[in-house]
């Protein structure tokens, strides 16, 4: 079960950052939105124990979905140990899981970028790709990037379980349930890749009764749907990879991901900035 703590100063804090739009709902309610853009805001203005729970533990040397951020101490955040930031980490997922080619232009900027990074590792005194050549416009190593793209596309075909760390804001329906959305790191509206769950609003349950009721008091209180930002760690198995055609005309470019990468909840764990809690009762993790 989880237990979700209200840091209300932070939300007032992304609030005055521009991270946060509230929208007056007809029932009388105030409907909260983090934008998914501004998850580099979110993560400087989070609690420290709260930006450890989610970049903790990376490095393990297995292909998750845990984000650590740049060695180079940049805002960047990296996936699969550190090799491939949010993007390029979700277009080879999801071509494991098709067998179809990345996109030709999205290919070429993960090539560069990773080719990139490397030279500035080496260029810091930090652990690189001692294999991987330099970065060249003119006349780009297509062969090693080949090679290394392949070799990571065939060992993420085999694996459908991952472990994941992401923050959420919990929010409550007119009915009263609370449900939680996975909000990576490095993930940005717009981009043509991108991670969902099924279903996409993941039920949740509290057990603790008087804390609900705290909850539920202090949300009426501010009018709001919200409890406090809050990183999980949990357990994503592998659904399905969807090719959703051509963005339609009524939505707009900077809320469309083209290609989805589905993940099914098999478990999930919750903490704010100050307490540890233990695995979250998913309700319905195969919902659609």
């Amino acid at each position: 079960m989880i237990k979700l703590r209200l840091l209300w100063p932070l939300l007032a804090s992304v609030t005055l950052a521009g991270c946060m739009t509230a929208e007056r709902m007809p029932d009388g309610t105030t409907k909260i939105r983090i934008s998914d853009d501004a998850a580099k805001s979110l993560a400087s203005l989070m609690p420290g124990g709260v930006v450890t729970g989610l970049a903790g533990g990376g490095g393990s040397g297995q292909l998750d979905l845990n984000p650590i951020q740049s060695p180079l101490k940049t805002s960047e955040w990296l996936y699969f140990n550190g090799q491939h930031d949010f993007e390029c980490a979700t277009a080879l997922l999801y071509s494991a899981k098709t067998g179809k080619q990345m996109d030709a232009q999205l290919d070429g900027d993960c090539r560069d970028r990773y080719l990139q990074r490397q030279q500035l590792l080496k260029r810091s005194g930090k652990a690189y790709d001692r294999s991987a050549p330099m970065a060249d416009p003119t006349n780009p190593p297509e062969a090693y990037w080949r090679s290394l793209s392949s070799r990571l596309i065939s060992q993420l075909a085999a694996i459908d379980s991952f472990p994941a760390r992401f923050g959420s804001l919990p929010q409550r329906d007119r009915y009263g349930r609370y449900t939680i959305k996975a909000n990576f790191l490095g993930a940005v509206m717009g981009q043509p890749v991108a991670f969902t769950t099924v279903p996409t609003l993941i039920p949740i349950t509290i057990d603790d009764a008087v804390f609900e009721a705290k909850m539920r008091a202090e949300s009426s209180r501010m009018n709001t749907n919200g409890g406090g930002w809050v990183s999980c760690s949990s357990v994503l198995v592998f659904d399905s990879a969807v090719d959703k055609g051509r963005r339609p005309a009524k939505i707009s470019s900077s809320e469309y991901s083209r290609y989805e990468v589905r993940f099914k909840v098999a478990s999930m764990g919750c903490k704010d900035a100050i307490h540890q809690y233990k695995a979250a009762a998913v309700t319905n993790p195969s919902a659609q």
